[in-house]
């Protein structure tokens, strides 16, 4: 049995061929100051011990331009969404325990029959072997929705009644040596996740799957704050109702982090990625990979991340076919004042779809400016504007809308 190596404006609207020409220049520039981001991998190294509860209540409120995602006759909605959250940690000597949960409710004023809940419940066991050795364990259930107009649906919303429910069950263990100041750090880890869509099973069936990973990530520090990484996956996919789309992929990254300050951090890795097919359906594919990440922090009231990969992903349609997904994320955050903080968010996303007999390339753009208001420690308001924007090869897909926004956040 094989295990899964998990490892992957319009606001100012600048074009997208100017957008990627910037992301790379402040690569570039970020990289000649030899700094780099904090991977999530090495907040498992950080993990704050002692008990911890929050609770948070979010509830908003909006306009939505074009629900359907539809070229042409669209149609517009309000909608309301309650976000309650909890976050309890407890520690007992050697053992920390940690439940995060999240319920999201949305409710549509003309299109009620999308009304639906979002289920997130991940509880989390950490055990210390020694001061710098770690056993873990999680599970993460996640109940989603897919909303009219993409995934399965993607050009033509009007052939259902209501959006796709979807449903995943994760479990993870492995072991972390090393802390974060450590001049080696490593994780291991093995995992499952059994994935299903919930409705119109009759069809949606034949993307029943599940991937089975195994993932080493190895940090070793060179001189300073310059660290050598290395990140290794390996994933098989098994379709339980459609076995010529059973697949392995395997992954490999190399390259450097620099940590020389708190105010800019970077991470850039190359490598090579290989997809190959238990039945000849397809032929094997292998391409160029990367992951870059940088977290720059020149003031104590801004902040920038940029982030940039490649990855193989898992069809989305109920042909036969897989993807090839190069992503760019901006974000941008600034305090205004003690009270007021912008953000800003833009998304750059290449699909490439491969089919048995076709190549469809689909580019998403999405972009978010959002206000916040903080008068206390546990109230903000909030307001925000989207947008988002489909383009591909193939017309009929072509779509884009934008949402408005306002609503508060309670923290307990």
């Amino acid at each position: 049995m094989c295990a899964a190596l998990i490892i992957c404006f319009q606001g100012l609207y600048f074009s997208m061929v100017i957008f990627r020409l910037l992301v790379i220049l402040l690569i570039a520039f970020a990289m000649t100051l030899l700094t780099s981001f904090a991977l999530k991998a090495e907040t498992d190294f950080a993990l704050e011990s002692g008990d911890q509860f929050t609770a948070t209540l979010l509830s908003e409120y909006g306009q939505i331009s074009n629900f359907l995602n539809q070229g042409s006759d669209e149609e517009s909605t309000g909608y309301i969404k309650i976000e309650p959250s909890v976050f309890i940690q407890t520690q007992l000597s050697r053992h920390l325990i940690q439940l995060a949960t999240k319920v999201s409710h949305y409710q549509f004023s003309h299109f009620s029959e999308d009304d639906h809940n979002n289920l997130l419940f991940k509880p989390s066991y950490f055990f210390k072997l020694d001061h710098n050795k770690t056993l873990f364990a999680d599970i993460k259930l996640q109940e989603s929705y897919e909303y009219r107009g993409t995934g399965l649906s993607l050009g033509n919303a009007e052939s259902i009644t209501s959006g796709d429910d979807k449903k995943s069950l994760a479990a993870n263990i492995g072991y972390l040596y090393g802390q974060i100041d450590s001049v080696a750090k490593l994780k291991l880890s093995i995992g499952q996740e059994d994935f299903r869509y919930k409705t119109r099973r009759a069809e949606n069936k034949a993307l029943d799957r599940v991937d089975q990973s195994v993932a080493a990530s190895f940090d070793y520090l060179l001189s300073g704050k310059t660290y050598f990484a290395a990140d290794l996956a390996y994933t098989q996919s098994n379709f339980q109702n459609n076995s010529p789309l059973n697949k392995d992929i395997y992954a490999v990254l190399v390259g450097m982090k620099w940590q020389s300050t708190a105010i800019t951090q970077l991470q850039a890795l190359i490598g090579y990625q290989r997809l190959t097919f238990e039945e000849t359906l397809f032929a094997s594919d292998t391409r160029f990979k990367w992951r870059v990440d940088i977290n720059w922090q020149p003031t104590n009231f801004m902040q920038m991340n940029i982030n940039t990969q490649r990855n193989y992903e898992t069809t989305n349609r109920i042909v036969d076919s897989y993807r090839v997904v190069d992503s760019t994320n901006l974000q941008l955050t600034h305090q205004l004042t003690d009270y007021f903080q912008t953000s800003a968010v833009v998304g750059y996303r290449q699909e490439k779809v491969v089919y048995l007999e076709q190549t469809i390339n689909e580019d998403y753009l999405y972009s978010e400016v959002r206000l916040n208001y903080q008068r206390n420690d546990w109230l903000t308001v909030f307001a925000g504007f989207t947008f988002k924007e489909l383009t591909a090869s193939d017309d009929r897909l072509n779509n884009q809308g934008n949402s408005l926004s306002l609503g508060f956040n309670v923290n307990i």
